[in-house]
């Protein structure tokens, strides 16, 4: 019997892909969305999954959305609708890195109700949870998903190491899905194309940056990340509880990935890494606006550190192969000045 999902965050990075990656395999999947009512969450989704590359117009006939809130008991769904899904994914989150964004309170309580459901589930039905592999940044090197967490947090990535002890805490079996840094290739929004990349020309512009040339960088594409989910939710058995979506150990280092630049981008020329430890002094103001951009994010570039995806490897195979970032990344900024890099720095 084909699977039915259940999911939040669809109209998001990651959740809208695998709606439409669940669609193309034939996969029906219901979203949970932020609205007044049905018709509105349905317009809603779909104004999202049409800015896909994925889109396709006979995958409208596979995914539906009911009105519902992350922020509400049972995510404000009936009884009835959780019961029709045999997977349940949690997808939702702010993930701002704003100190003052009010992250944190928000996806808690997200995961507090996501508890809720978990608890609710039939031994038919099975949960999964999107975290992140950033809750482990340290040692540096490589990182397996039975490492405890460590290393820097923001209020973003506190949230998803204390979301997932919460989950763990009912004794309600669900599996965690850990994705790295993910780019938006393949969606047709400004905006999340420059959601973190912003940093790559805004860094080239400073010129003088701490970074390691020899350190790995470990992040993917969307529509990867997206495959691997729909994978992960269609196999009726999995050997772990926690698994890493990532390029894992073949991900590039940052002095690899200047030089695929220099085509596609002439001004990361003058971008020079002078070591994690280095401390800029900018000249003028314009630089040291950049460079106070740059420090919440500083942490995950200078952390050196890949997320190994040998687990995933070993239940996906293949599709756990992402994309090397040669064959996208100059496209993708491409997409957008260093205007409009600076423009999104001041609302990371």
């Amino acid at each position: 019997m084909q699977k039915r999902v259940l999911l939040s965050g669809a109209t998001g990075l990651i959740g809208g892909e695998l709606m439409l990656t669940l669609a193309a395999r034939g996969v029906h999947s219901t979203a949970v969305v932020r609205a007044g009512n049905a018709d509105q969450a349905r317009q809603r989704l779909l104004e999202r999954l049409k800015k896909s590359a994925l889109w396709r117009p006979e995958h409208e006939a596979m995914v539906s959305a009911e009105a519902g809130d992350i922020l509400a008991p049972n995510f404000g769904l009936s009884a009835a609708v959780i019961a029709s899904a045999d997977v349940i994914l949690h997808s939702a989150a702010n993930t701002s890195f704003k100190p003052d964004a009010g992250v944190y309170p928000l996806n808690i309580q997200a995961a507090e109700n996501f508890a809720g459901i978990l608890k609710t589930l039939k031994p038919s039905q099975r949960g999964f949870f999107v975290g992140t592999a950033a809750v482990t940044m340290e040692p540096r090197g490589v990182i397996t998903e039975d490492m405890p967490f460590a290393g820097y947090a923001n209020d973003y990535i506190r949230s998803k190491r204390d979301a997932e002890t919460l989950l763990r805490a009912t004794g309600v079996p669900f599996v965690s899905l850990r994705p790295g840094i993910v780019l938006s290739r393949g969606i047709d929004d400004a905006k999340l194309s420059r959601n973190m990349l912003w940093a790559i020309p805004v860094m080239a512009e400073l010129g003088e940056v701490p970074l390691d040339p020899l350190a790995k960088l470990d992040f993917a594409p969307v529509d990867f990340v997206a495959g691997a989910f729909a994978e992960m939710l269609l196999k009726n058995d999995l050997a772990h509880d926690c698994y890493h979506v990532s390029t894992g150990e073949e991900s590039m280092t940052f002095q690899a990935l200047a030089d695929e630049l220099t085509l596609t981008m002439p001004g990361i020329k003058k971008l020079i890494m002078r070591g994690r430890d280095f401390v800029p002094v900018p000249k003028f103001a314009r630089q040291r606006w950049m460079f106070a951009s740059l420090q919440p994010y500083l942490p995950f570039l200078t952390a050196d550190a890949v997320f190994s995806n040998a687990r995933l490897r070993a239940e996906i195979g293949a599709a756990a192969q992402a994309p090397m970032p040669d064959s996208y990344l100059g496209e993708l900024l491409g997409t957008f000045s260093l205007s409009d890099a600076v423009k999104q720095m001041y609302t990371p």
